[in-house]
């Protein structure tokens, strides 16, 4: 193997850190570590931006403290995510308390990371986040699952919400919940890159979520009995929660979690254990975002089920056409238009 494709393979990191010293120096251990590339290290917001546009890193790794500001490195994180939905997002944190971390999640991080662990695990920490996986221990991960149900309890949104969102904004958001990246969306309506990044954040803006998953969650969760405005052509709550079956059954882990969520909590949905059940144990087997979050609830709602129920949502998950491992098949362009079609 060549020097050339051992480069090819490294990971390419820009450090966001408190200070410009901090950066620097955490960009000198880390390109020690052999398989990560630190493609820039800054400590300033718009710099941040600026180098994620210009240097495409795989892994940005944020201080949550920036611009001696609390807080400030969340909305950096929350802007790269609307903005360049490809990349990930490493929180850094001197506290892992349940706030800071649900928070980070919020955002759209990708892995929490304290900085009283080693540059070891640093480098371990961002390879898992690169090919897809979450980083986070079980209690943390643990935060994140509570506070999402306790949210997604309560908010819903209702027509008359999703009538302020454009037409353009509607297909945008039946796009997000087929889970396509900006660059399919891009191509499936004729747009800009950019213009679908603006899109994307004005629809967050306008329905007060903060990240994909925040947005498929609380649709997701809307009543089963709430019809469109006449005439608006928006998708009523039966529509929606179709999409989502959709979605899932093509093996969106996304959309998995989402209804094993909606079953286990009765939201829009009768309550259904072995539905709830499968739904996260097909999003479990994915091995990707979601899978420790579905494996965190789906062990929890073992306890509160017969041996039986269990036995049938293994059974159901098994013969359900994701149940190959959470592969996610191929969309055509006839299933696109099908799924764009519920949204038009």
């Amino acid at each position: 193997m060549t020097a050339k494709t051992v480069e090819l393979e490294k990971t390419k990191v820009l450090i966001v850190e408190g200070t410009r010293m901090a950066s620097r120096l955490l960009a000198d251990a880390l390109g020690q570590q052999g398989m990560v590339a630190v493609v820039g290290a800054t400590s300033n917001v718009t710099e941040a931006l600026q180098a994620v546009e210009e240097n495409h890193p795989q892994v940005v790794l944020v201080s949550d403290v920036l611009d001696d500001q609390t807080g400030r490195g969340f909305e950096l994180a929350k802007e790269i995510h609307t903005l360049h939905g490809e990349v990930r997002i490493v929180m850094l944190l001197d506290s892992c308390r349940p706030e800071p971390v649900v928070e980070s999640f919020r955002a759209g991080a990708k892995g929490v990371f304290s900085r009283n662990e080693s540059l070891q695990v640093l480098a371990k920490c961002i390879g898992c986040v690169a090919r897809g996986e979450i980083w986070a221990n079980s209690e943390q991960l643990g935060y994140a699952v509570d506070a999402l149900s306790a949210t997604s309890a309560r908010k819903h949104f209702t027509p008359d919400e999703l009538q302020i969102l454009s037409k353009r904004e509607h297909e945008v958001v039946a796009a997000l919940i087929e889970g396509l990246s900006n660059r399919e969306i891009a191509e499936r309506l004729s747009l800009s890159r950019h213009t679908v990044k603006n899109h994307i954040f004005r629809v967050f803006e306008k329905l007060g979520v903060s990240s994909r998953f925040e947005l498929m969650a609380t649709l997701g969760r809307r009543k089963a009995s709430a019809s469109a405005v006449p005439g608006n052509g928006k998708p009523d709550g039966e529509e929606m929660q179709a999409s989502l079956v959709a979605a899932a059954e093509a093996g969106f882990t996304a959309a998995q979690f989402v209804l094993g969520q909606m079953f286990l909590n009765g939201d829009g949905v009768p309550k259904d254990k072995v539905l709830a059940y499968k739904w996260l144990l097909l999003a479990e087997r994915a091995n990707c975002g979601f899978s420790e979050a579905s494996r965190i609830a789906r062990k929890r709602l073992a306890t509160e089920m017969l041996a039986s129920q269990i036995t049938e949502a293994e059974r159901q998950a098994a013969e359900s056409p994701a149940g190959n491992g959470g592969y996610r098949a191929p969309a055509t362009r006839e299933s696109h238009a099908k799924m764009a079609a519920r949204f038009a």
